[in-house]
């Protein structure tokens, strides 16, 4: 008769998070790249700093779609005169789910 042997393992889900973190800033990098190049292609331009300003930036494991315009946010979602165009988060959740604070009506 063999022998059976049941083992238990518990996964860490802080531990996993970062280890995953970790082992995946090259391939978020690459999603957001396709978010910004997205985005870009469907901005609105009038003299092209919104457009233009939009970029990723690689901080450590950190990986974000960002927009260096300094208008960019009023852009994006909107003042009470102008409507929003949520150009990033389209873009971005198009790739993966989007967490971030949203315009009216989108």
């Amino acid at each position: 008769m063999a022998a059976s042997v049941s083992l238990r393992s518990r996964v860490f889900a802080k531990a996993a998070i970062a280890q995953a973190n970790a082992t995946s800033v090259e391939q978020r990098a690459q999603v957001a790249h396709r978010a910004a190049s997205d985005a870009r292609a469907e901005a609105p331009v009038l003299t092209g700093e919104y457009r233009d300003g939009i970029t990723v930036i690689v901080e450590g494991e950190d990986v974000t779609l960002s927009d260096t315009d300094e208008t960019a946010i009023h852009k994006e979602y909107g003042t009470s005169d102008t409507p929003a165009h949520a150009t990033l988060i389209n873009a971005a959740s198009r790739y993966g789910t989007y967490y971030g604070a949203r315009p009216r009506g989108h």
